[in-house]
């Protein structure tokens, strides 16, 4: 879909520093792509979304059209000629470390574009990798195993309760409200049914009891980190579980957290993730304050908060940045990265 509104009310874009003309990519969503029901439902609404948020590109003057990340985006985007592409692909064929490819290609057809790199993408989609990397640059994170097996030995010095969770996947896919497990058997089972269901390694962490707190990144001049409480209504230790995301989402609730050793942290994540213009981490924080990392998200689901309830806005929305200040600052940080060679 194309957008155009030139009326009175647009914001005119400044020549140096919004583009004129914009891609939006999103998500090719066909159910045969996906394994199961849950990675399905995660981007059904992909094209929505993406229309979402042309709408709100389009009353910034700007042009804009949405395309699907499909075998035909080389094509229509050499036909448009785009001055910058919003990536919103989170998988490509239904696999989401193949959404790596994406910015690749833009890369090849030299078109800027937002959010992370090749490397950031793929980093993104192995939590192990991020927890080693994390860890050796003083970034806490749980104590942890990497397990390829539901037999796999269970390394004795993890203490229960334990968490196990896809390496590979985020958006809460394979976290219910099973997911806390108290003991070996309760272990064992659930990593039958994740391994078995989705193919992938599963990372085992210590589950921090305490509350749960995701940080908002906006990159800019001066890279910007907001932070909120998360807590689950009805849900064991405030664990975001597949359906309370994706069904539920209206019993979550949150409240601004400040803590400037925390964003500090996050902004050091930031970068050792080779993320770029916005990303969002989820951290636990034990009954003493202390935090561990657990989820580091580039490219996280992005959409204006009332029409897509994305976490990611929301949290901005709170802290009284707009969604359109935050297309701007986006935009404007994309074009001053491209122009200084930084993406």
């Amino acid at each position: 879909m194309n957008f155009s509104d030139n009326s009175d009310s647009q914001i005119t874009p400044n020549q140096h520093h919004l583009p004129q003309k914009v891609a939006i990519l999103y998500s090719d969503v066909k159910r045969e792509f996906y394994a199961t029901e849950e990675l399905f439902l995660s981007e059904a609404d992909a094209y929505i979304y993406a229309n979402d948020v042309a709408k709100y590109v389009a009353k910034m003057g700007i042009d804009v059209i949405a395309l699907a990340g499909d075998v035909d985006m080389t094509d229509k985007l050499q036909k448009y000629d785009p001055d910058m592409v919003l990536n919103l692909v989170d998988s490509v064929n239904g696999e989401s470390h193949l959404g790596s490819s994406i910015p690749g290609v833009l890369e090849v057809l030299q078109i800027p574009y937002t959010g992370a790199g090749t490397l950031g993408w793929a980093l993104g989609c192995n939590k192990f990798l991020m927890y080693q990397i994390l860890q050796a640059a003083g970034v806490p994170v749980p104590t942890h195993q990497l397990v390829n097996s539901s037999s796999d030995m269970i390394d004795p010095s993890l203490r229960y309760p334990l968490f196990p969770k896809l390496n590979n996947e985020h958006s809460s896919i394979g976290i219910a409200d099973d997911s806390i497990c108290y003991n070996e058997k309760e272990l064992r089972a659930k990593l039958r049914d994740l391994i078995t269901t989705y193919r992938q390694p599963v990372l085992i962490d210590e589950f921090i009891a305490g509350i749960e707190v995701t940080a908002a990144i906006l990159e800019g001049v001066n890279t910007k980190v907001y932070a909120v409480q998360r807590k689950v209504k009805g849900g064991k230790e405030d664990v975001v579980t597949f359906d309370k995301k994706w069904r539920d989402y209206l019993d979550m609730s949150y409240t601004k957290f400040e803590d400037p050793v925390l964003k500090g942290h996050v902004k050091m994540a930031f970068d050792l993730l080779k993320m770029s213009d916005y990303g969002r981490i989820d951290v636990r924080v034990d009954a003493a304050g202390r935090f561990y990392f657990i989820d580091p998200n580039c490219n996280p689901f992005f959409g204006p908060p009332k029409e897509t309830h994305a976490t990611y806005s929301m949290i901005l929305d709170m802290y009284g940045v707009t969604f359109e200040e935050t297309l701007k600052r986006m935009f404007q940080n994309t074009l001053e990265a491209e122009h200084n060679g930084w993406h």
